[in-house]
């Protein structure tokens, strides 16, 4: 069973809240093109799925300035880039423009199980993606929000290609860090050998020496459950290998600034007001 031992530099945050009157913010001024973009410009070139052979589809860029640091989206498991409108739109209420905002939906259609919603089958998209956005808004960094496969899949991409110096704010919500309940006993799929164990050989690697590379330069802040409202991770989940593990805390990283929504179950925590208002002071005032 997994623990937080007390020598883990983690810095916990837990914030207590009440859901009354967290709308996320609000404002008079909203240009008349609409709050978010629905696809990409002509003249932006999304990256070619690596399962499917075409492009990724997704939505960001076309209108207004760049003053922000750009925010990509990433989604989770059997979602789309159009499970980021609600967070999206309250960074929208705020200021951003469409070229400040981005979200790819990196799955596309399913050709092969075994990669299609693996970590390992779509960090290339990821990789190709953020290097697109960077050159279509001429800023040297993004920040990364990432929810549940979003959030190890990002995480890839940087161990991969070693693109730390491209990212300002990564944003981890609950992510399958150390494990997941999602596959069972005896489940041997792409994705569940990676995180259907929290000692599978991909976790073993992704967290390996570091779980935080770079963090004197890059923020790094995760966003979890920590009680019972995650499904994917309660305290008793049955691993694929049939022994049972507390993920409670799978999510958190080491040595990021964690943050504890105990009221908020798995999709909440990537659409809550209140999340948004937290994420909002980090990545606002770097």
């Amino acid at each position: 069973m997994r623990m937080i031992s007390s020598t883990m530099r983690l810095r916990i945050i837990i914030l207590v809240f009440v859901i009354v009157g967290c709308e996320g913010p609000k404002t008079d001024d909203v240009d008349e093109r609409g709050l978010l973009p629905d696809s990409f410009p002509a003249d932006f070139t999304p990256p070619i799925d690596a399962d499917s052979g075409d492009p990724v589809s997704g939505w960001g860029g076309g209108w207004g300035e760049v003053t922000h640091t750009p925010i990509v989206f990433v989604h989770g498991n059997g979602h789309t880039a159009g499970n980021w409108t609600t967070m999206a739109t309250y960074f929208a209420e705020d200021g951003y423009t469409w070229n400040e905002l981005w979200a790819i939906s990196y799955l596309g259609e399913a050709v092969s199980e075994d990669l299609f919603n693996t970590n390992e089958g779509n960090w290339e998209e990821i990789d190709q993606f953020v290097t697109a956005v960077l050159e279509y808004t001429q800023s040297e960094k993004v920040n990364i929000i990432a929810h549940s496969l979003g959030v190890t899949v990002s995480r890839t991409w940087l161990k991969y290609s070693n693109d730390y110096s491209q990212v300002e704010n990564f944003v981890g919500i609950a992510g399958a860090n150390h494990g997941v309940a999602f596959c069972g006993p005896n489940q041997h799929s792409g994705l569940c050998g990676e995180v259907g164990h929290p000692d599978s050989d991909f976790l073993q690697w992704l967290n390996e020496d570091d779980e935080t590379p770079q963090s004197e330069t890059l923020q790094y802040i995760t966003v979890y459950n920590g009680a019972h409202l995650d499904v994917f991770f309660p305290a008793n989940a049955l691993m694929n290998d049939s022994t049972v593990h507390d993920l409670r805390t799978s999510p958190l990283l080491e040595g990021a600034d964690n943050i504890q929504f105990a009221n908020l179950d798995h999709i909440s925590l990537a659409t809550a007001g209140m999340v948004y208002d937290t994420l909002s002071h980090y990545i606002n005032t770097q």
